[in-house]
């Protein structure tokens, strides 16, 4: 089993990038606005499905190097803080202007809606990095399966949870924002957090 403080550590990170606008979330949010939520929902299917495909290639890919060098396994923490810092600037220089969103609703199939999704999330590289980079952080070599089996639960969730939440809330809460001129706000914040994770991951032994 994994320890607890682990997990939790994981859970926060993840969720402060999961909640981080991305491909999956702003399509999600997008599509929210322009097909309305329940239409929106076999996409995040999509999302969800692509997210499992890339689980398994990684799991497979990655216990071959967890097995062959430690040398490169905890390399990749440095991989991950860059990842983040990278990230971090994105969100800090985004302007966040809103265009090409718009405030109608137009009938699309499920089946069409859930290929776009799935194709969203299997050519998003965060997903992949959040894979390759952070998994490492929070596995233990000596039960690789049982941890990453873990994470990759926890991952399926929160990254869930998040692309519900911009087609629930996040299209309205966008909108309001961009009227009163105040998406920047949201970038600074967005940004603020993930240096701070940046730091963390850093200064963490591991």
């Amino acid at each position: 089993m994994m320890n607890f403080s682990t997990w939790l550590t994981f859970f926060l990170l993840m969720t402060a990038i999961a909640y981080t606008p991305g491909p999956m979330t702003m399509f999600s949010m997008s599509s929210s606005v322009q097909n309305g939520f329940y239409r929106t929902l076999p996409a995040i299917a999509g999302g969800s499905f692509s997210y499992l495909t890339q689980m398994a290639v990684v799991y497979l890919g990655l216990g071959v190097i967890v097995q062959e060098s430690m040398l490169v396994f905890k390399s990749i923490k440095w991989a991950g803080v860059l990842y983040l810092f990278i990230l971090a600037i994105k969100n800090w220089r985004q302007s966040a202007d809103g265009s090409g969103f718009k405030d109608t609703v137009s009938e699309v199939s499920s089946t069409r809606q859930f290929s776009l999704g799935f194709a969203t999330g299997i050519s998003n590289p965060k997903s992949v990095l959040v894979f390759t980079v952070l998994f490492p952080q929070f596995i233990d070599p000596v039960h690789y399966t049982n941890h990453f089996i873990t994470l990759s639960i926890s991952f399926f969730f929160i990254q869930g949870s998040s692309a519900i939440a911009y087609a629930l809330f996040g299209a309205r809460v966008f909108l309001w924002l961009r009227q009163r001129c105040l998406t920047h706000i949201q970038n600074k914040i967005t940004a603020a957090i993930l240096f701070l994770a940046g730091g963390m991951l850093a200064c963490s032994e591991k």
